[in-house]
């Protein structure tokens, strides 16, 4: 096998724009690959028993596919001729992976690709976006850097963001049917120097005003613009709006959960505060109740006390008054008044 500038492993069920591709295509179809490169997406639809017919320029390329595919075909996508060893053949799913940014105009490629699609078929595609912000970031600071490989490869001669695609296909009798985007952050993108060149306030504000800012590859099912496909169309955005909303619903109901949640656990928390206040309270009033019935029994004791010496005093008196009345107190009166005279 050789060794292929685009070659590279891919998980199945991961994120990248191939896997996504991929898992449009429902196991056991009939798919046209156009521009097979290495057979990164072939590998995967032919696991999934599908029956590939793999177009491809370079003969060395599409050797590799062969074993992956029922039929190769060698041509130039470009050449006016190119599907004429398809002619009257049909195929459930005709798939463009990051394959239109490659050619002068791609317009009389995708005029053709009805003429090949079984009813109710799609055309499946990834394509680069020319406005990920690592792009903007370089234009900002004057460059536009071809790479070998990623956003600005070298042999990308075509640049398409969202509207773009939008009008490329309206032109070429196509409606897209689904809209998939694959994200990388700026900061992880093969252009990221370029973004870190620019300030904080920078990248925010171009944050806030690129809508596709981190979309990295936009990936699209598309249809012919037959009524029906409309209809379809149609279906699939009431179905993703009524989605939205429900998903809209559901975090309305997780937010409300929450708010809820943190209601409660305020209120039992001050159901704790209370509770513990109304405990200390009752302690201090206990404490206040003892130390007042100890008061009133100290009061009690030395009012009982006061009683005791107020009779006690009064008995004294009594027996002072009794002495002064006595018939011996008045004899001895005249010996009190000579001693006191003397005394004096």
């Amino acid at each position: 096998m050789i060794k292929h500038r685009y070659a590279h492993e891919i998980d199945p069920n991961g994120g990248s724009a191939a896997a996504v591709l991929a898992r449009m295509v429902e196991p056991g179809q009939r798919v046209l690959e156009l521009g097979t490169g290495p057979g990164t997406v072939t590998r995967i639809l032919h696991r999934k028993g599908c029956k590939v017919t793999g177009v491809e320029m370079d003969p060395e390329t599409l050797a590799t596919c062969a074993p992956f595919c029922e039929r190769t075909v060698q041509a130039n996508l470009e050449d006016p001729d190119w599907a004429t060893p398809l002619a009257g053949e049909k195929f459930d799913a005709i798939i463009c992976a990051d394959v239109l940014e490659h050619l002068r105009d791609p317009r009389p490629l995708l005029n053709q690709l009805h003429l090949f699609l079984e009813p109710g078929g799609s055309v499946l595609m990834s394509l680069p976006n020319a406005s990920h912000l690592t792009v903007v970031a370089s234009l900002l600071v004057g460059r536009f850097p071809y790479q070998k490989s990623g956003l600005l490869d070298h042999t990308h001669l075509k640049f398409y963001g969202r509207e773009d695609l939008e009008v490329l296909l309206r032109e070429c009798g196509l409606l897209w049917q689904h809209w998939h985007t694959v994200h990388v952050d700026p900061a992880q993108a093969e252009l990221k120097n370029y973004w870190h060149q620019l300030d904080e306030a920078t990248q925010t504000l171009l944050k806030s005003k690129c809508a596709d800012g981190e979309v990295y590859q936009h990936v699209l099912r598309a249809q012919p613009a037959t009524e029906m496909a409309h209809l379809a169309k149609l279906v699939i955005e009431q179905k993703t709006s009524n989605e939205k909303h429900i998903a809209e619903l559901h975090a309305l109901n997780a937010n409300f959960a929450i708010q809820q949640a943190c209601l409660q656990a305020e209120k039992e928390w001050l159901a704790s505060q209370h509770d513990a206040e109304v405990s200390s309270l009752s302690v201090q009033l206990d404490g206040a109740l003892t130390q007042f019935e100890n008061t009133q029994a100290t009061l009690d004791w030395t009012q009982s006390q006061l009683q005791n010496h107020q009779q006690a005093m009064a008995e004294l008196r009594a027996e002072i008054d009794a002495m002064k009345r006595s018939k011996s107190w008045r004899i001895t009166a005249p010996l009190r008044k000579l001693f006191g005279n003397r005394t004096a």
